[in-house]
């Protein structure tokens, strides 16, 4: 059932939609018979059901000489999201404590940048979207220009990235583009007039197949592998190469066909 999905997507677990949907389904019931109904033993279906009860999504009915559980109307389900909101503000607060706390301890420090980062596939959507930003602005600290080469697989998989990162770029309203050389594919071709032309500029090299993508970012290196599992990222913090592999692509650029 769908909304078996989605429940659990909402955090209940399997015992816990059992009990929950038998209710719906039947409405005010005592807990003997709700065991019975959903096939759990008494003290489990007790558990499961002060569970949901804490969730808000069903009650306890007292109202009779013997204990009957009753469901909530669906909309209920809010307190969930309302749980959740007011956990995340928790967590808000106590993470801005921390960091003026630390900020505190490590006032002398001074933070070098990473000079390379490696990422794992568990990892890599975080990653590729929590550097973003950083990725673009360094980009405008140096000529303006993503450039790189990618494999078409890259697009398959994170185009919900492409899409915040040409957001991110639009929102800073500065002279900024992309040129990417790819592999000549479907997805690219379908995309290719998705964002302004002149900005993300890409060529297909049609006797070259791209098997992982490398960009550069203004001192930063980024390589992404998404060909084959288990994807992987790495990246590399280094003025020097980075200058010289933009040096490399502005000249692949220019003798290459449109």
């Amino acid at each position: 059932m769908a909304i078996t999905t989605t429940l659990k997507k909402l955090g209940l677990n399997d015992k816990e939609i059992k009990v929950y949907l038998a209710l719906l389904k039947n409405g005010r019931t005592k807990p003997t018979t709700l065991a019975s109904l959903t096939k759990l033993n008494r003290a489990t279906l007790y558990n499961i059901a002060n569970s949901l009860v804490s969730k808000g999504i069903i009650a306890q009915d007292l109202g009779g000489k013997v204990l009957h559980f009753t469901p909530l109307p669906p909309d209920s389900l809010n307190k969930i999201l309302e749980d959740t909101k007011r956990e995340l503000n928790e967590k808000e607060n106590l993470i801005k404590k921390a960091i003026d706390e630390l900020s505190l301890i490590g006032a002398s420090q001074n933070y070098p940048v990473p000079k390379m980062q490696f990422v794992e596939e568990k990892n890599l959507k975080k990653f590729l979207f929590d550097n973003l930003a950083k990725w673009s602005n360094a980009i405008l600290t140096a000529d303006g220009v993503w450039w790189g080469f990618q494999d078409h697989t890259f697009v398959e998989n994170f185009s919900d990235w492409i899409e915040k990162s040409w957001q991110i770029k639009e929102s800073k309203n500065e002279k900024f583009k992309a040129q990417i050389l790819t592999n000549v594919s479907t997805i690219e071709k379908k995309i290719k007039n998705r964002y302004p032309k002149d900005k993300r500029l890409v060529r297909f090299f049609d006797d070259t197949n791209f098997t992982s993508s490398l960009w550069i970012a203004g001192n930063y290196l980024i390589v992404v592998s998404t060909h084959a599992h288990p994807f992987y990222a790495f990246e590399i913090h280094d003025e020097l190469l980075t200058h010289n592999l933009r040096e490399m692509f502005k000249r692949l650029w220019a003798t290459s066909k449109e």
